[in-house]
């Protein structure tokens, strides 16, 4: 039961630990392999000794091996290959034999081995050497490296003892750290990412009004008969007008009626208008000369000289009189 609890335990902080992101760093060793390479074997434990890092080294003819090695990592471990002499040329055939590399050191690559150029993507290329080969034994140190992302730094090492420089050291520890906590960051970032919570859908904009071509009212033509009175020059009735006209008529009304004279037999009505002013008679010539005569065939406006005349001819004594004190 107890081995049970601790095993329980083991997964448990084996899954819940957070994910460090690895470096994996190759070593290519140069002729003869580690023998003449005391210094470098010094700075290979010294890296082993760093925090997320994995470190294997080959023989320089054996770099096809590490490109495999390089090709086995897992998703989001940074690489690096370091190469001395001999193994500093080897560098160039694993950089254009792998997908990518994040950092190459070469150190002092020798002119006695022939090198094509750089060709495989690198993030981060850099050789030390020195330019001078009367100081390498020949210029076993003095190869320049040739490529579109490599950057050169010169010294005046000789070439065995290039391994010891302290300056050189400290580049490759200080280059690996800064490789590493790159790809813990990322890690972590991503981490984070998978930990918050989904962001809820943003609503859909509402659509954007169309415009709608206005249709045009139709438009009320102005009645003519206005109109068509202002231009004939008659004067359009009035309340004041029809209050006077009512006025005489309720006054002729209320008078007593002409005593009737004799009609002549040979003379007919229509020759005598004035003795067929009877009740019938008045509203026939009202209507007739009103505003609108309904059937009648002739039509006009009933003015104030209309309603005079009327009253002039029909009570002739009783409506002058009348008419003159309102000022018709």
């Amino acid at each position: 039961m107890k081995k049970l609890a601790i095993a329980i335990a083991l997964c448990g902080s084996l899954f819940c630990s957070p994910v460090y992101a690895k470096t994996f760093v190759g070593v290519l060793w140069p002729m003869f392999g580690p023998l003449p390479a005391i210094g470098l074997v010094e700075l290979t434990g010294e890296i082993r000794l760093m925090q997320d890092v994995e470190v294997a080294t080959y023989l320089h003819q054996e770099w096809p091996d590490l490109v495999d090695a390089i090709a086995r990592q897992p998703p989001g471990t940074k690489t690096v290959v370091i190469g001395y002499s001999l193994g500093a040329n080897a560098s160039v055939f694993v950089a254009n034999k792998s997908k990518y590399i994040d950092l190459i050191i070469a150190l002092q690559p020798s002119m006695l081995s022939w090198n094509p150029a750089v060709t495989g993507k690198v993030g981060h290329y850099i050789e030390v050497y020195n330019p001078n080969p009367w100081m390498t034994m020949g210029g076993m140190g003095s190869k320049k490296l040739e490529g579109p992302n490599i950057e050169y730094i010169a010294n005046n090492d000789s070439h065995p003892g290039a391994q010891f420089n302290g300056e050189f050291r400290a580049l490759v520890k200080n280059e690996i750290a800064k490789l590493t906590a790159q790809g813990n960051a990322e890690i972590a970032q991503a981490e984070v990412q998978a930990a918050a919570p989904p962001q809820p859908a943003k609503p859909p904009k509402p659509p954007k009004p169309q415009l709608v071509a206005a249709v045009d009212s139709p438009v009320r033509k102005p009645d003519p008969k206005p109109a068509e009175a202002k231009r004939s020059g008659q004067k359009q009735l009035d309340d004041k007008d029809v209050l006077a006209f009512l006025v005489v008529l309720e006054q002729a009304a209320n008078a007593p009626a002409p005593e009737p004279e004799p009609a002549v037999a040979t003379v007919s009505d229509s020759a005598q208008p004035d003795a067929n002013l009877k009740n019938g008679a008045v509203y026939l010539d009202v209507f007739s000369k009103s505003a609108n005569s309904g059937n009648l065939p002739v039509q006009r406006p009933l003015t104030p000289d209309d309603m005079r005349g009327y009253a002039v001819r029909a009570y002739p004594t009783r409506t002058a009189d009348n008419l003159n004190q309102q000022g018709y």
